[in-house]
């Protein structure tokens, strides 16, 4: 037990087995680590044996498939069914106990094919294209499961998480709003849950207690017909009988519940423990409660268990954000924890990219080849760092980390860059963490920070061995009649009184539509004038899904215009003249106009201090290319660790 978090460092058997404290890492899918291979590559076992140097006393691992699930080319599909198949994912359960963590794999609740539990139900957020899987389909799904699961054992897992939530094809089984089946699976609750309960019957049958058995289950759907708190309860006591450990997680696969399954930051911090608190403090459950909302720190998880609202806290991003978050916090120093900044990119790049990757560790994805470049420096170099964004700021910590002597050079009197709007909007409470991360450790380095100081090539000529540049990106002003009567969307952050009742964003880009929720928040109404198709088509895709949910919402409410395929052609003082689709001429009013239509690099401030008399050279962040916070980030770090 560790004093300063005795909760949830006090080990706990469950049936017999020893759970070393109480944090479970959640499983986390690294599709774009598989390239249809039916085993797990080594990029794969990297990654989850990084998991388990974590601390945690489980680690759970995706995805082995136990039918012929239909192929979305994205998912992991690992094979448990061939010999030389299994010998792969026997070595990836020993990484792990290596690291002295139980070794889970999540099975997640597919049928073959299309099949689902009624017809017309959706697969994983496909259309609604499922047919209902008849009986024998059924039987034959379970014993491949119970036979899949013996493969682990005998492949030296310690259990299975099986994932009977969100409205996967099982899982709708267990709720009233996907289950229209009218055989003995379908109706009463205690029908709708019979077909899992065989399942769990069948592996105990096939496997005894070689495995720990968790259930993931929708604690509440959230949507109205949907399983609701108190038939969750129903459900959850029909299945502790069969199980080891209940995780009561929340939502849907759908575009408006999904966020609340992978909590961001226009929710609260764990905004779902509500639901395995009330299992936990019903009293009518004997087997241990698993909490799993997004927590973000290691005290956040302290806290839930020292208040009895659960007994274990399962836990994904966060790790992937700060492997070392556990050992960090238990030695005192949660000061240096790298904050998840819940921006699900790590998802995204994983199921929608092809490369896994996180926004605040570049090192996420390269978890296999890391040691080759992660090292100290071979001489001591003097660096300069222009810019202290988060490119700058990361750059210059690297650069530090390994022995090089450095100076930063901010030109505001403050360190952030392009992440210092995030101090006014309330929703980017997870980004202006990570950026007060930043600059708290710059500030606490011995890196020689010069605010408040433009540096130029003068400056920088002959005086140092390297220079990173790090200048960022600035407003892009389109060449259109009347811009400079509109102001530009970074300059209206702490200045929202000043912008009337109504505004008009012309650019509905991911900075557009973030605009607009926040002056939206803030009582004011928002047009968005966009001239392609759709709104935020670079924002993640998760990401995009949850700001229309929520523009979606403001625009019932008479807070929220949009205007797409919509061509801007002037602007005069609070009125945006634009065509339509059709060619129309239209306008749109509003007290003010900010112009949201991008940003650009800028090359030639980042280029002047390339031709000067220093050895290395490099340019990262917005200066090569607007992009991201988590590009800005990575590429700081591989100019620093190619120093």
């Amino acid at each position: 037990m560790n004093k300063r978090y005795p909760h949830i460092t006090t080990p706990l058997r469950v049936s017999g087995n020893l759970m070393k404290n109480r944090i479970i890492l959640a499983p986390s899918t690294i599709h774009s680590a598989n390239d249809g291979t039916l085993y797990p590559l080594e990029d794969s076992i990297a990654f989850f044996e990084q998991r388990a140097a974590t601390g945690a006393a489980m680690v759970y691992a995706a995805g082995v498939k136990y039918c012929d699930v239909k192929d979305d080319g994205e998912h992991s599909n690992w094979d448990t069914r061939v010999h030389n198949h299994k010998h792969k994912l026997a070595h990836l359960a020993e990484r792990i106990h290596l690291h002295g963590a139980r070794a889970g794999m999540e099975i997640i609740g597919f049928l073959p094919g299309i099949y689902t539990c009624s017809d017309g139900n959706c697969i994983m957020g496909s259309p609604p294209i499922g047919r209902e899987a008849p009986k024998e389909v059924l039987a034959q799904t379970k014993n491949d499961i119970a036979d899949c699961c013996a493969a682990l054992a005998e492949c030296g897992f310690d259990g299975v998480l099986f994932h009977f939530g969100h409205s996967v094809p099982l899982a709708q089984f267990l709720s009233p709003l996907t289950n229209h089946r009218t055989d003995e699976y379908g109706g009463s609750t205690e029908n709708r849950c019979r077909y899992i309960c065989e399942i769990l019957d069948a592996v105990r049958a096939k496997c005894g207690r070689k495995l720990q058995i968790e259930v993931r289950m929708s604690g509440s759907e959230y949507e109205p017909g949907g399983i609701d708190l108190e038939e969750g309860m129903r459900i959850g006591e029909l299945l502790q009988d069969k199980i080891d450990i209940l995780q009561v997680s929340a939502g849907m696969v759908s575009a408006r519940w999904m966020t609340w399954t992978h909590p961001c930051g226009h929710l609260p911090p764990h905004p779902n423990l509500w639901l395995a608190e009330a299992f936990k403090k019903s009293g009518r459950f004997h087997v241990p409660i698993t909490a799993v909302s997004g927590f973000g720190t290691l005290q956040e998880a302290e806290e839930a268990v020292a208040e009895g609202k659960c007994d274990f806290v399962a836990i994904a991003r966060a790790f992937i954000a700060d492997p070392d978050m556990m050992r960090k916090s238990l030695t005192g120093h949660e000061d240096d924890v790298v904050p998840c900044v819940k921006c699900m990119r790590c998802h995204d790049t994983a199921v929608y990219g092809h490369q896994f990757g996180c926004t605040v560790n570049p090192k996420v994805g390269l978890e296999a080849v890391i040691h080759k470049v992660e090292k100290p420096a071979d001489r001591v170099k003097k660096v300069a760092v222009i810019g202290g964004g988060p490119a700058g700021m990361k750059a210059a910590l690297t650069a530090a980390e390994r022995g090089h002597e450095v100076t930063l050079f901010e030109k505001e009197n403050h360190l952030g860059g392009a992440l210092s709007f995030s101090d006014y909007v309330s929703f980017k409470y997870p980004l202006r963490a990570y950026k007060d991360y930043l600059a708290h450790q710059v500030t606490k380095s011995k890196i020689r920070v010069r605010l408040g100081v433009e540096a130029t090539p003068e400056m920088i000529d002959g005086q140092f061995d390297a220079v990173i540049i790090a200048v960022g990106a600035e407003p892009l002003i389109l060449p259109l009649p009347g811009m400079e009567h509109g102001v530009v969307a970074t300059s209206v952050y702490g200045r929202e009184e000043t912008l009337g009742k109504s505004v008009v964003i012309i650019g509905g880009g991911q900075v557009g539509c973030e605009t607009a929720l926040h002056l939206i928040e803030k009582g004011i109404k928002v047009s968005i004038v966009e001239m392609q198709s759709k709104l935020a088509p670079d924002a993640s895709p998760t990401c995009r899904t949850e700001m229309m949910v929520l523009l979606g919402d403001e625009a019932e409410k008479g807070m929220f215009t949009e205007l797409t395929n919509a061509r801007c052609k002037s602007v005069e003082p609070g009125k945006v003249t634009y065509t339509d689709a059709e060619g129309n001429e239209k306008a749109v009013t509003g007290d003010t106009v900010i112009l949201a239509s991008g940003m650009r690099a800028k090359s030639a401030l980042a280029d002047s201090f390339m031709t000067i008399d220093v050895p290395e050279s490099v340019e990262v962040g917005d200066c090569v290319r607007a992009r991201t916070a988590e590009q800005a980030t990575r590429e700081g770090w591989y100019a620093a660790v190619n120093l």
